[in-house]
């Protein structure tokens, strides 16, 4: 073996293993935020928790909100993963995002812990800039016909628009729980996002029933927590 292959095999099992404890520590934020709320929650904790040492989490991640970031996209990227297996290949590009944010009114109704930490995820402005980011190019994905226009120069703040709208409600499951019914909310953000877009609603309410029914018949998995 040359002297390259053993330094990439190195580097591959570093790699490993850099992978591996950011699993666990993303694993063991999500449980301790979950359990006790991201304000309550320190990187102290998540130390014991994971069971490793402040240069080891530090050498990842530079603060608690850089992780609770990435725990963030990866529901983002799940729900996508979600509405891509659930809704029909023909479903509008509209559709499906307002089925995005359709799923955290779901769940934030459902969790007064989810809905809190989903403000949080609202209001800071690293973790919204990246879930705007990454809607922004799974829509362009998904829009084949170009019917969002996406490369508007206002479509940026259509997105930011439609995001503020659900977290407005979002902020309100957490802080007022059982004064919003997260189908009129559903219904209101669907009406924003077709609007804002410029296209005609859909029939909004058949949609968000079959959209609840098919959450409520499956378990939604995030880091091995069934929500």
């Amino acid at each position: 073996m040359s002297g390259d292959e053993v330094s990439d095999k190195r580097l591959t099992k570093r790699a490993q293993r850099t992978e591996n404890t950011r699993r666990r520590i993303l694993d063991a934020s999500i449980n301790l935020f979950m359990e006790q709320g991201y304000e309550k929650t320190t990187t102290r904790q998540i130390l014991n928790e994971v069971g490793i040492l402040n240069g080891s989490l530090y050498n990842i991640y530079k603060s608690k909100e850089d992780i609770f970031s990435d725990i963030v996209i990866n529901a983002l990227e799940e729900a996508m993963r979600h509405a891509s297996d659930i809704l029909p290949e023909n479903t509008p590009v509209r559709v499906r995002l307002a089925y995005i944010f359709h799923m955290q009114l779901y769940f934030a109704a459902r969790s007064q812990r989810i809905a809190e930490l989903l403000t949080i995820a609202h209001e800071r402005w690293g973790i919204h800039k990246r879930v705007v980011e990454a809607l922004t190019a799974w829509v362009k994905k998904a829009d084949v016909n170009e019917e969002m226009y996406t490369d508007s120069y206002d479509f940026p703040m259509k997105l930011d628009a439609c995001t503020a709208v659900t977290g407005s409600f979002i902020e309100r499951m957490a802080r007022e729980p059982n004064t919003v019914r997260d189908k009129d909310a559903m219904i209101l953000v669907s009406n924003v996002v077709q609007d804002l877009f410029g296209q005609p609603r859909e029939e909004t309410e058949a949609v968000i029933d079959e959209l609840i029914g098919s959450l409520e018949s499956q378990e939604f998995v995030l880091f091995d927590i069934r929500i």
